[in-house]
C-alpha cells in the first residue's frame, strides 16, 4: 500500500463540492485494483458524464486484503488518475477525479454485504480483475477443483448456501445460485488477460455450478448469465509515494491511493448482455460481435513483447520499460518480435496492424510513465502460455521460424535464475515459483531444463525437438555470452533509427 503525508485537506466528494451517491450501485466489481480503477472506472465515468440523469456507480470488492477499501472508503470512492506522457525531464501530465466508485468493500470483513450486492436486482454487471491465477484453472483451462479455496468453496456451498467462500469461482456461483431462484439475470464481465476471457470465465463458473447447484447451471445455461469477451489496453504501473506528492500539490488535497496511467484507454466488448448497461459505445468503447481477433492482437503485439522486455530488462538491471528501448538493438528486437507474432493474426480489414503496431513501440518509450519491468515479469507461468506459446504452435503449425520467441523463452528461463547479469539478486513472483526453481538449479543440460519448463506448462511444444534445441541454444548463449551478445547476434547487427 502507498503511504503518503497527510495535506490538510482529504480528497472526498465533500472535498470537490459534489453530492452524496444516493444510487445503488449497478455494477459490483472483483478485485478493485489500480487497473480496473483506471479503465473500467474511468468509462464508467465517462459514461455518466454524457448520461448524468442516469448514473451508473461501481461497488468495489478487495478479495485478498484490505489496502484499497482503507485509502478508498474515507474518500467516498473517490480518487484521481494520473496520466503521465512525454520524457522523464518534460513530463505531460493530466490529472483526472475519477468520482464513478460509490462503494469499497473488503471480503475479509465485508462478506454479507459482497453478497448482498451480487444478489441486488440493482446489480446488472459482476465485473473483475483478479490476473489469470485468480481464476484457478488448470493449464487446459478446467476448473483446478484441488485448489484449496475452490475445494473449500464446494464443500461449504454444498452444506450452506450462504456460507463465506474464498474463491472467484465461488463467489460468482454463489451468487449465480441465489440470483437464480429471485430470476434475476446478470452480465459477468472479466476483464483480465485470459484468451477469449468470457468463454474461459463461463467455463469455470459452470464447473463450480455442476458441483453446487445443476438447477442453477440450468438457468445459466438458458441464457440468464452471459459472459461476453472484451479486450483493454491501458498501461497501469503501480502507485509511488512521488505520485501521491504529484496529486497532493496539483489538487492540494491528500489522495491516499491515485492511479498512474498512460493517456492511451481503449476496450473492445462483445454485445453479449442479458442485462442493462451503461452507454458503453457513448464512452468511447467499442462494441463488436466477436473479441477474438482483437484479443489475439493485444496478447500477441502488446503483452508478449512486454513480457519479452520485463526479461530484457530484468537481465540487465533495466528498471523501467522505456530504459530497455532507450537501446536501439533492444527496440528493433522488439519490433521483430512483433512481426513474428503478426503474420499470426487475421484482422479485420478495417484495422491496420501497422499503425498498432507503431502506437504500441510509442507506447513502450513514454518515459514520464515509468512502468517498471519487475512488475510485468511477476507470473511468468501464467502468462506465457498465452502470450508466446499460442503464437510458437501457430507459428509452427504454418511451417515459420519462431525465432524472436525462442529467444523469449530463453530469456525467461535464465531470468528463473534469480539474479542478474551484474549478479543483482531478482525477486521471482510466479505461482509455480518452487517447480520451476528446481528445473534450473537441479540439472545443468540445457535442452532437458527447457523440455521441463515445456512440461511444466502442459505444452505440447516439449515434444518439438527443434524447438526445444531453438531455446536451448539461446539459453546456452545467454548464460555464456549475456543479453547484448545475444540480442546483437539475434537481429544481424542491424541498428533501429527511432
Amino acid at each position: 500500500m502507498v503511504v503518503c503525508s497527510l495535506t490538510e485537506t482529504r480528497l472526498s466528494r465533500n472535498a470537490l463540492s459534489k453530492p452524496v451517491v444516493d444510487s445503488p450501485p449497478g455494477i459490483v466489481h472483483l478485485g478493485l485494483g489500480a487497473f480496473a480503477r483506471a479503465h473500467l472506472a474511468e468509462y464508467v465515468r465517462k459514461a455518466n458524464d454524457l448520461q448524468p440523469n442516469e448514473p451508473w456507480y461501481i461497488c468495489g470488492v478487495s478479495l485478498r486484503n484490505p489496502n484499497v477499501r482503507d485509502a478508498l472508503r474515507p474518500q467516498d470512492g473517490v480518487y484521481t488518475i494520473v496520466e503521465r506522457d512525454g520524457p522523464r525531464s518534460r513530463p505531460n501530465d493530466r490529472f483526472v477525479v475519477c468520482d464513478s466508485v460509490s462503494e469499497v468493500l473488503y471480503a475479509g470483513d465485508d462478506a454479507a454485504a459482497i453478497q448482498e450486492r451480487l444478489v441486488s436486482a440493482d446489480t446488472r454487471i459482476i465485473s473483475m480483475t483478479v490476473t489469470e491465477k485468480g481464476y484457478c484453472r488448470l493449464p487446459d483451462g478446467t476448473l483446478d477443483t484441488n485448489n484449496r479455496d475452490v475445494a473449500h468453496d464446494i464443500r461449504a456451498l454444498g452444506v450452506q448456501p450462504d456460507a463465506v467462500v474464498k474463491s472467484l469461482p465461488g463467489w460468482l456461483a454463489q451468487a449465480i445460485v441465489a440470483r437464480s431462484r429471485r430470476d434475476l439475470p446478470v452480465t459477468v464481465i472479466s476483464l483480465d488477460n485470459l484468451p477469449n476471457n468470457g468463454r474461459s470465465l463461463r467455463r469455470v463458473v459452470c464447473a463450480m455450478l455442476s458441483y453446487v447447484d445443476e438447477q442453477a447451471l440450468g438457468w445459466l445455461e438458458a441464457g440468464n448469465v452471459t459472459f461476453p469477451s472484451s479486450v483493454l489496453d491501458r498501461i497501469v504501473p503501480a502507485t509511488t509515494d512521488e505520485d501521491c506528492r504529484d496529486v497532493a500539490a496539483q489538487l492540494k488535497c491528500h489522495d491516499a491511493w491515485p492511479v498512474v496511467t498512460e493517456p492511451y484507454n481503449n476496450w473492445v466488448l462483445e454485445n453479449h448482455f442479458c442485462s442493462g448497461q451503461p452507454h458503453w459505445s457513448d464512452a468511447g468503447v467499442t462494441l463488436v460481435a466477436d473479441a477474438t481477433p482483437f484479443e489475439e492482437a493485444k496478447l500477441r503485439l502488446l503483452n508478449g513483447p512486454h513480457s519479452f522486455i520485463a526479461y530484457l530488462g530484468q537481465l540487465t538491471d533495466r528498471e523501467t520499460v522505456a530504459d530497455v528501448m532507450a537501446e536501439p538493438q533492444n527496440q528493433l528486437a522488439v519490433q521483430c518480435l512483433m512481426a513474428e507474432a503478426e503474420q499470426t493474426l487475421n484482422m479485420p480489414d478495417s484495422f491496420d496492424l501497422s499503425t498498432y503496431q507503431r502506437e504500441i513501440v510509442a507506447r513502450f518509450h513514454n518515459e514520464a510513465l515509468r512502468h517498471h519491468t519487475a512488475q510485468i515479469a511477476m507470473d511468468g507461468s501464467e502468462k506465457i502460455p498465452q502470450r508466446w506459446l499460442a503464437v510458437i504452435e501457430s507459428l509452427r503449425s504454418q511451417r515459420k521460424p519462431a525465432r524472436y520467441l525462442a529467444c523469449a523463452l530463453a530469456l525467461w528461463i535464465r531470468y528463473l535464475h534469480g539474479s542478474s547479469e551484474t549478479g543483482a539478486a531478482l525477486t521471482i513472483s510466479d505461482p509455480r515459483v518452487e517447480q520451476l526453481a528446481s528445473i534450473v538449479s537441479e540439472t545443468s543440460e540445457p535442452v532437458q531444463i527447457v523440455a521441463d519448463v515445456f512440461r511444466l506448462l502442459d505444452s505440447s511444444l516439449a515434444d518439438d525437438v527443434p524447438l526445444v534445441n531453438s531455446v536451448a541454444q539461446f539459453y546456452t548463449d545467454l548464460v555464456e555470452g549475456g543479453v547484448a551478445v545475444l540480442i546483437g547476434r539475434l537481429i544481424g547487427g542491424q541498428i533501429v533509427q527511432r
